[in-house]
């Protein structure tokens, strides 16, 4: 089953993880809401990562078959 995370455009994630470190830099959360930030911004991570790995194998497959 897919994670809703996955779904996100590369464009969306990378928003979402500005944000959360914007609030993670301004210090002010709760230990426990500091816990699900930073999974949260690691899940993000995980999917930019994988976003930008499928477009460089795109990118390489167009050019491999010309």
């Amino acid at each position: 089953m897919k994670n809703k995370k996955d779904n996100l455009s590369y464009d969306e994630a990378i928003s979402r993880l500005e944000n959360l470190v914007n609030q993670l830099e301004d210090g002010e959360q709760r230990m426990d809401d500091l816990t699900k930030m930073v999974k949260e911004a690691s899940d993000l991570v995980k999917v930019c990562k994988q976003k930008l790995k499928m477009t460089a194998e795109e990118i390489k497959k167009a050019f491999d078959e010309e």
